[in-house]
């Protein structure tokens, strides 16, 4: 560890932890850069600055929620959710890393990515237990959509990447 990027490096990186709550695609890079703030490299320093010129020069994309169109799937006023895991992706502790994004009417209003806290027996127990967690947040969201739909609720379909 080099003690002068032990400041910047984490001033950095809890930038990009604020960041990554308001856009989904850096998450997991800051994730993995926020493992190492208390001994980052000029590596882990040079990897946050990657992730801050891919952020500054995808200022232009905004989520955009659009009308139904038939043509798109992705369009359809009714909440999608996908979710996805990597079973014993981390090196050191052999835990998984999970992610799900829940999506209305073509764009993303809810989504996580974290590490487990203990190791998975098994690639699908990695998968199960992250769509069960997606499947919580999607069932809150629908209640919540009860209430501006009343009984014509949109439907809610889950696609899980095994």
């Amino acid at each position: 560890m080099v003690p002068n990027l032990r400041n910047p490096y984490q001033q950095i990186a809890g930038s990009l932890n604020y960041a990554a709550q308001l856009r989904p695609e850096p998450m997991f890079s800051v994730s993995q850069l926020s493992r190492v703030m208390t001994c980052p490299t000029q590596e882990n320093l040079s990897l946050a600055r990657q992730v801050i010129k891919y952020i500054i020069g995808s200022l232009d994309l905004k989520i955009t929620y659009r009308p139904d169109d038939p043509n798109d799937p992705l369009c359809e006023t009714n909440l999608m959710m996908f979710t996805v895991s990597d079973w014993a992706t981390s090196v050191d502790t052999r835990c998984s890393h999970e992610c799900y994004v829940v999506v209305f009417a073509g764009a993303a209003i809810a989504h996580r990515s974290k590490s487990c806290k203990s190791a998975m027996l098994s690639s699908a127990a990695a998968d199960y237990y992250e769509a069960s967690e997606g499947c919580r947040k999607l069932s809150y969201i629908h209640g919540i959509l009860k209430d501006f739909y009343g009984s014509k609720c949109p439907s809610s379909p889950t696609y899980i990447d095994n």
